[in-house]
């Protein structure tokens, strides 16, 4: 602790005094003055320092005193102070006062650059914890987003995924803007525009105010009333991941060390992301058909005994929808199992093509499928089944010009059924309408009647 005496308490004695009251390695042991109404006298009683309204020359050489501040501007003062020092106590004059103000700003400067930075490593340690606590992609997403606006401390923020197989950044997540602001979920990226510039920069990119950078003219953006923002590229080894944004509603001044934290942040989001996706492809892995990529029949099952049980509990129609491939086995036989693998995936692509979003189709076995088609009656069901059967029948999947041509079988749970019925029973009569397509000539579709 620096013990400090202060004589002159005029603005400069003001000026000095109010800065050392800051640090807690300065102790003011007393303020001195002829005037009472000096500035920094008043100052110093506010403090409850020690006032001294007289020379204080003739008992400095008897106080604990490490320092004397001379703020006077009088040389018979300085000349007095020089000759009671010795050994005793250091004088800073006026000229030095202001060499040690520099001084000490720099040091306040550092201490808070440090305080700044163990916070924000502090909040990345948060924001780590929180990514490895979370176990669903959205809590993931919703951490990213938070994680951003604590470290940017902006109020608003939101999360893209980037798919490279269609070029389009997917909104997975905000937080403090608008429901408006969601609906624009997907967003292409296109060569030369904003978004490809942020995604081929590796650092993030501040605009403290979006007045000053007409580049940024996104009509959503400025919709919400976003003034600025951060950009934070999320790039892997591979390429790009996605974009994670901080906005906030007025205009911004960024620290100096934000860009490390936010390159940290960039990283370990990333690697949240890889993961979310990886464990996403393994669950899927275990759901799908490895040849063409349509749920398997595991996933059927799965799913198939909770849709009979809404459709009854509700009273809502249900359809099921059974068909293979006609002569299936003389494609092997006579063209190989690469064409007849070739014919299942070129099959599979045209059925997801055709079918609605919700519809669920999956590879029963073999050159079997299945549709599971919830809110769907038998007249929908059966046109469905047509229309499927007659884009078969009208594809060139063989050479030769050899026709592929598929059979149906349709049945439906009408939104009326009394009673349960089982999932294997469901598929048994679907089945059975199959059997009869087969029967009476193939590439037809027939009906399951209770």
């Amino acid at each position: 602790m620096v013990q400090v005496f202060i004589i002159g308490a005029g603005n400069g004695g003001k000026a000095v005094l109010s800065r050392l009251l800051q640090f807690d390695w300065f102790q003011v042991v007393g303020v001195a003055d002829l005037n009472p109404d000096a500035p920094a006298i008043a100052l110093a009683r506010e403090a409850n320092l020690p006032v001294y309204l007289e020379d204080p020359i003739p008992f400095l050489g008897e106080m604990e005193i490490d320092l004397v501040f001379d703020l006077t501007d009088n040389p018979e003062v300085r000349s007095q102070l020089v000759q009671i020092s010795g050994n005793r106590f250091d004088v800073a004059t006026g000229e030095v006062a202001h060499v040690l103000w520099d001084v000490i700003q720099e040091l306040e400067d550092r201490e808070l650059g440090i305080k700044k930075k163990l916070l924000e490593n502090q909040v990345l340690l948060d924001i780590s914890l929180m990514l490895s606590r979370s176990e669903t992609p959205d809590e993931i997403f919703q951490a990213i987003v938070e994680g951003g606006m604590r470290i940017t401390g902006m109020p608003a923020g939101s999360l893209s995924v980037y798919n490279k197989h269609n070029n389009k950044l997917f909104l997975v997540a905000t937080k403090g803007l608008s429901s408006e602001f969601y609906q624009n979920a997907v967003y292409p990226v296109r060569p030369g525009g904003l978004t490809e510039h942020i995604l081929s920069n590796k650092d993030p990119i501040l605009v403290p105010d979006l007045v000053d950078f007409p580049t940024f003219n996104n009509p959503i953006i400025l919709k919400e009333g976003i003034r600025s923002l951060i950009a934070i590229p999320l790039i892997s080894d591979k390429g790009p991941v996605g974009i994670l944004y901080s906005d906030d509603f007025k205009p911004s001044r960024f620290a100096p060390t934000l860009t490390d934290s936010l390159r940290m942040l960039a990283t370990q989001a990333v690697i949240a992301i890889q993961k979310q996706q990886a464990f996403e492809q393994i669950k899927d892995l275990s759901i799908r058909d490895p040849l063409t990529g349509l749920y398997n029949r595991r996933y059927l099952n799965k799913v198939l005994g909770s849709e009979i049980e809404r459709a009854l509990r509700l009273n809502r129609p249900l359809s099921l929808i059974l068909f293979d491939i006609d002569k299936f086995k003389q494609v092997n036989d006579f063209y190989g199992h690469v064409m007849g693998d070739h014919v299942l995936q070129e099959l599979s692509k045209y059925f997801e093509s055709i079918l609605r979003p919700y519809d669920v189709l999956s590879r029963f076995g073999g050159e079997e499928f299945v549709i599971l088609m919830s809110e769907t009656g038998q007249g929908e069901a059966v046109a469905s089944a047509e229309r499927l059967r007659k884009v078969v029948s009208e594809l060139e999947l063989l050479p030769d010009h050899a026709k592929v041509t598929c059979s149906f079988g349709v049945c439906t749970l009408p939104g009326t059924a009394k009673g349960a019925i089982t999932p294997n029973e469901f598929i048994q009569y679907a089945d059975k309408a199959l059997y009869q397509a087969k029967h009476e000539g193939r590439n037809q579709v027939r009906f399951y009647e209770y």
